[in-house]
């Protein structure tokens, strides 16, 4: 399943490429140094074109037998089909439950309710719980943190959304290639299951986690 584009709520046709402005060079410089986790575009980067490149026998460790045991092993698999093995999806790595805003509440609740659970976002939902947007700590640094200005005003009004089955080489080539920090996962319904940072992603890197583990 591709990734979807939310507007306000609705499903649009339009590609990521056309709403989001690709990184440049010095961006991706910048955010190598403003980023809170040490080389973590860098980590990034790699950790994307490993997934896209990843086929059955790639995320395997190399066998440290040597000798006739070796020898034999490669005889005994010699010839065999090789099993596919599954792909990567956005619902092994989300995080839910998910923080969500209304879009009445004030910048200064935003903020305290990023405060008191430690994150960068929150899912800005409407009345019926139907995910509209997000909105971030720089998005309220830019009016004040105390500001009693409506997440109305203020929120990114068109996200990039993913499915429980979206492959997580393309969320990492997303977060890679444009100014996306964070990427909700839905259902087809719009119901809001999940939500995966660029964190989430480098933090599985700097904890050397095997990412063939997670199939």
């Amino acid at each position: 399943m591709s990734l979807i584009i939310i507007d306000q709520g609705n499903r649009i046709q339009t590609p990521v490429k056309a709403l989001f402005k690709g990184r440049s060079v010095d961006e991706t410089a910048a955010s190598k140094q403003s980023g809170t986790l040490p080389g973590s575009e860098e980590n990034l980067q790699r950790f994307s074109e490993r997934l896209i490149r990843l086929d059955p026998e790639s995320g395997r460790r190399p066998t440290t037998t040597a000798g006739p045991q070796a020898a034999y092993e490669q005889t005994r698999t010699a010839g065999k089909p090789k099993t596919a093995r599954p792909a990567l999806r956005a619902q092994q790595i989300m995080t839910f439950p998910v923080q969500t805003i209304a879009l009445t509440a004030s910048l200064r609740q935003a903020w305290l309710q990023l405060e008191e659970y430690q994150i960068a976002h929150l899912v800005v939902i409407d009345d019926s719980e139907r995910p509209l947007g997000l909105i971030s700590r720089p998005d309220i640094l830019e009016h004040g943190t105390d500001s009693t200005v409506t997440v109305a005003v203020v929120y990114q009004k068109q996200m990039v959304a993913a499915t429980l089955d979206t492959e997580l080489s393309q969320i990492a080539s997303t977060f890679v290639n444009y100014p996306i920090a964070a990427i909700p996962v839905i259902s087809d319904q719009d119901e809001l299951l999940g939500i995966i940072s660029r964190t989430d992603l480098v933090r599985l890197l700097i904890n050397d986690a095997q990412v063939e583990s997670w199939a």
